[in-house]
């Protein structure tokens, strides 16, 4: 193969927005008879044909008597897109996908095509929706040695070649070797260390890539370059479980609408007695032991493998670790007596942006279904209706009776589906839900895919766990974006299930499961294997409850999973016939690497090694792709043993070691910040320097300083109706435009307030929440309007995935400022204070030092208090002679929310004279800081004696990231008059960057006998 020159070397950055869930899924109850559909619900006419019942292709009845899942919208599994800035989409020419059915489970390739039809050579960010459960495990991308002209059909595998290729990486890399020019693949590394890498090497203009996790269901990729009229191609590998329906195993194919040409050949190897059919009906090949199916261009919306009378039946593989085995079992449980439960319900209804289309209604068909057959234990019930904010039916609980249930849905037909999940925020107000006392139930009907506020669930049932919150029971619909993982720890943690509801046909016996009185589990074993796990961790096992088990070894002839309780006895369930699949070994991986992530950081040495070695892309690993081996070198990237820490550290047994040694410390704040920073020098790549003291102090702070709670936003507008008809369409097809969120979010804020603004932005963070340039705008934003807890965890999230970028750790700072943490402010202060940073960040340091003066400057006035007076004190000496300005007429400090930007503070004085990069002392003594010219800033201006008159600050737009169109730079502005006095004043003021404008106003100061600071 011909390597081409470095400009033309594949760069991908990919960022996983799917958490580890088909490893996590817990608990996944399934109803083992057959269940009537409930009540037919009044739903406004967006909603009623979006999750009607369905799952065979479009104009294809269902056979008589034949469960079905819930129909998808097209916004189903494989959209893709591939950005090159906010609003502009590069076409994807074609897709090639090869579908592999094993059992239970299956391995999907993707094949597409994406053709830069433009002069330009750009960084993109491709985005894959994929299925609820699915776990990437490949990504490659080059560009297309066979380029295409013009509008011509493209080239697919034809069917024989195709049913050769195998689906291992070596197999797909080496199958296509002559379709790709220089194509690069994915290398599994610690997380932190691959986001370094990739932003470090991008600057320089080669060749990287990188895949991370930031929240379920969006597979979003950065690649570059996306040279100028060439076609790429991009290879991604996934697996994922099959859904059961009743007594069969389905699998549903989405088909993007977004892609021209379509090819899909689906293999299936089937139980033993099970009857396959195939929507739209065709014609299998048999060839070697598998059925082969392929649909060329097909006009459906969807292909739908239904296996029948699928017996029971486990995954085997042989590997070097002496074999795995994966299973998914419905254990025959009898109900260990019925319990009618709290007779007060509480629902709460996540209305985001991520239940449109086609979710809202099938919570809607749950919450009627649960209430209408419930009404000899559900006395009275409520509905807390929650996004990035949360508002109630009714100020009390009312009677569960046709007139209340009627209420609840016509209102919530009203309602926008818009703005981020805040899951925390909902489950902490339903714990307070007004107008009832004593034990409630709570229904959790949500994907469980929190994208804002507090982003570690075990925060949450910590606090939930001392509430009268009897149990929390959740839903699995099977539509892509579930977060299982979180859904199982929430429903374990609190005593409550996680039931599935594929379809209509599930509605009743899901809305009756929570009655059944749940057994105790104390023990599962197969004979013949060891290291035996059931995802999620589930404590209590309800009747129907649908178990995903997995181990080492290979389970003996006959062997079944014995479950032991503790009310007594041991039920054993059929694991059935051994299919062999190189899938049993991943979901061996996917479980263990699940179990062990969760319990970061006691197990921060051994989840990076099972994530290594199963190519399991979550919490710790990411996929990252550079040019050569000494690049990796470079950034500390090496190969490890990873198979033999394995084979040495069980997984179940490193799980629950790690269990008893943080099982108080789950969900503590102070805990979790003292665990990163411990952490923070690796996982930034940098060293910190801490002064002497700091951890003690931090140590000594209470507890609550490390909680960053934030008041319930006041949203004054929810209905529909309210918004213009462009943004109802916009949000319903899931097309968002930052200019009209934007132009949104500020006739929100003139007409209602800052709650509904930030509601309205919030929207593209839910849309994409991997995306930090979004998180640090919406962020900015929410600082502006007053908001500043939202603004910190916003912040927050940014850093956890950047820990390298310290002005993060800045912003962070400014927002406790505000919000009056002080505690945890010092803290933030004190962390970008200490690191060595990159030099491309300028004099952060000093700036940084700048505003950390002033807060220590206020404590030592008691202005502000701290649990750490002598450390404040002592600091405030050290820093005093570190930043030597004691006091300064004005202090102008500018930073922005994009990398790879240029943007200058100029400054221009009263005489005329302007202090800029190239010109950075003026004669009335004006000083500005070093030019930042990758990004972020932040950069200074300061002015000890400013003589009388008009000053203009402006920022001029030098550059832009090169390999970007579209996409926003928002700057924010801090002028601080009388700096270091008592008459101090801050003005503060957030400009967006306009395309084709290089200077842009921010601020003027009059300075004088009568101070004034206005905006232009």
């Amino acid at each position: 193969m011909i390597t081409p020159p470095r400009s033309l070397v594949a760069l991908v950055a990919m960022a996983l927005a799917l958490g580890p869930s088909a490893a996590g899924c817990g608990a996944q109850p399934s109803s083992a008879a057959p269940m009537q559909p409930a009540a037919d619900m009044a739903a406004s006419p967006s909603m009623a044909a979006s999750a009607s019942p369905g799952g065979e292709a479009e104009g294809k009845p269902k056979a008589p008597g034949e469960a079905a899942t819930w129909k998808r919208s097209g916004l189903g599994a494989h959209t893709v897109r591939v950005k090159i800035g906010d609003r502009e989409d590069l076409p994807v020419r074609s897709l090639q996908a090869k579908v592999t059915v094993d059992g239970t489970r299956a391995r999907v390739v993707l094949d597409l095509v994406i053709k830069n039809d433009r002069d330009g050579t750009y960084e993109g960010t491709f985005q894959l929706r994929l299925p609820e459960g699915a776990s990437p495990y490949f990504f490659a991308f080059g560009e297309s040695a066979l380029q295409i002209a013009g509008d011509a059909a493209p080239a697919f595998f034809p069917a024989a070649q195709a049913r050769a290729m195998g689906a291992g990486p070596a197999e797909i890399m080496a199958d296509r070797s002559s379709l790709w020019t220089g194509p690069r693949e994915a290398r599994m590394v610690p997380k932190d260390q691959a986001a370094l890498a990739y932003r470090d090497t991008v600057r320089r203009a080669v060749d990287p890539a990188l895949m991370e996790w930031s929240g379920p269901g969006i597979f979003s990729a950065r690649v570059f370059p996306l040279t100028a009229r060439r076609s790429h191609r991009v290879v991604v590998g996934y697996d994922v479980p099959l859904t059961r329906v009743g007594a069969d195993l389905e699998y549903v194919f989405d088909l993007p609408e977004s892609v021209g040409s379509k090819v899909v050949d689906l293999a299936v190897t089937a139980p033993a007695g099970a009857v396959v059919e195939a929507r739209p009906s065709a014609a299998p090949v048999i060839a070697a032991g598998k059925r082969w199916y392929r649909f060329e261009d097909p006009s459906a919306k969807e292909l739908t493998l239904r296996v029948k009378k699928a017996g029971p039946a486990h995954l085997v593989s042989a590997d070097p670790q002496g074999g795995t085995f994966a299973a998914d079992v419905v254990p025959a449980l009898a109900a260990a007596g019925m319990t009618g439960g709290a007779e007060s319900a509480l629902f709460l209804v996540d209305t985001s942006l991520s239940s449109s289309p086609d979710r809202f209604n099938v919570w809607l068909k749950l919450l009627e279904a649960v209430l209408r057959n419930n009404r000899d234990t559900i006395k009275q019930f409520n509905v807390e209706f929650f996004n990035v904010e949360q508002s109630f039916f009714r100020p009390s609980f009312v009677p569960n009776d046709d007139a209340g249930v009627a209420a609840a849905l016509a209102y919530a037909g009203t309602l926008a589906l818009e703005g981020a999940t805040d899951l925390d925020a909902a489950l902490r107000r339903a714990a307070g839900a007004p107008g009832v006392t004593g034990r409630r139930d709570l229904f959790l009907l949500s994907d469980g895919a929190a994208t804002w506020g507090e982003s570690d669930p075990f925060v949450t049932t910590r606090a939930l766990a001392q509430s009268d919150v009897g149990a929390v029971y959740a839903y699995q619909t099977g539509l892509a974006g579930t977060d299982t993982e979180t859904l199982a720890l929430l429903a374990r943690e609190l005593g409550g299930a996680v039931f599935s509801v594929t379809g209509d046909a599930d509605v009743k016996g899901a809305s009756i499961a929570h009655r059944a009185r749940p057994l105790r589990l104390l023990d599962v074993k197969v004979a013949g294997a060891s290291d035996v796990m059931l995802a999620g961790r589930p404590r209590f096992l309800f009747p129907g409850q649908s178990l995903r088990v997995v181990g080492r070894g290979r389970p003996d002839k006959g062997a079944d999973l014995e479950l032991t309780f503790a009310e007594g006895g041991v039920v054993k369930v059929p694991l059935g016939e051994a299919l062999p699949s190189p899938l049993a070994t991943r979901a061996y991986g996917q479980v263990a690497v699940a179990q062990l992530e969760e319990l970061l950081p006691a197990t921060e040495k051994l989840a990076p090694a099972y994530a290594r070695q199963f190519r399991v892309t979550g919490k710790t690993c990411s996929l990252l792709m550079l040019e050569t081996e000494a690049d990796y070198q470079r950034f500390g990237i090496r190969a490890e043993d990873d198979a033999g820490t394995v084979m040495q550290s069980p997984a179940a047994r490193a799980a629950a070691e790690a269990l008893a040694l943080v099982a108080g410390t789950l969900g503590d704040p102070k805990r979790a910040f003292l665990g990163w920073l411990s952490s923070l020098p690796r996982r930034s790549g940098v060293e910190l320097a801490f002064p002497a003291g700091f951890v003690a102090a931090v140590e000594r702070m209470p507890a609550s300083s490390f909680r960053v709670d934030a008041a319930p936003l006041v949203v004054r507008r929810r209905e529909r109706a309210a918004l213009p008809d462009a943004l109802q369409k916009a949000l319903a097809s899931h097309q968002l435009d930052y200019d009209r969120l934007s132009f949104e979010a500020e006739r929100r804020l003139r007409a209602d307030g800052p709650g509904d603004a930030l509601k309205a932005l919030s929207s593209l963070v839910e849309e994409s929440p991997g995306d930090a340039v979004l998180g640090r705008d919406v962020g900015m934003s929410a600082m502006l309007w007053g908001l500043p807890a939202e603004a910190f965890h916003l912040f927050r999230r940014v850093a956890e995935a950047r820990p390298f970028e310290p002005p993060t750790y800045r912003a962070e700072a400014q927002s406790l400022v505000r919000l009056g943490k002080i505690d945890l402010a010092l803290a933030y202060f004190e962390v970008g204070l200490a690191g060595r940073w990159a030099p491309r960040f300028g004099d952060f340091h000093q700036i940084m030092a700048v505003e950390y003066l002033q807060l220590l400057r206020r404590i030592a006035a008691g202005e502000l208090t701290t649990s750490a007076p002598d450390f404040a004190r002592d600091r405030l000496a050290a820093v005093s002679s570190e930043v030597r300005i004691g006091r300064a007429d004005l202090v102008v400090m500018i930073t922005w929310n994009t990398d790879g930007t240029d943007v200058d503070l100029h400054v221009i004085e009263p005489s005329g004279e302007e202090c800029m990069y190239s010109h950075r002392s003026t004669k009335s003594g004006g000083q500005l800081t070093q030019d930042v010219t990758q990004g972020y800033g932040p950069e200074m201006y300061v002015l000890p004696r400013a003589p009388s008159g008009r000053y203009l600050i402006r920022a001029h737009y030098f550059a832009s990231d090169r390999n970007r169109v579209s996409a926003r730079t928002k700057v924010q502005a801090l002028v601080m008059e009388d700096y270091g006095t008592s008459r101090q004043r801050v003005t503060e003021k957030i400009v967006v960057l306009e395309y084709g404008k290089e200077t842009h106003d921010l601020l003027e100061v009059v300075r004088g006998a009568t101070v004034k600071v206005a905006a232009p």
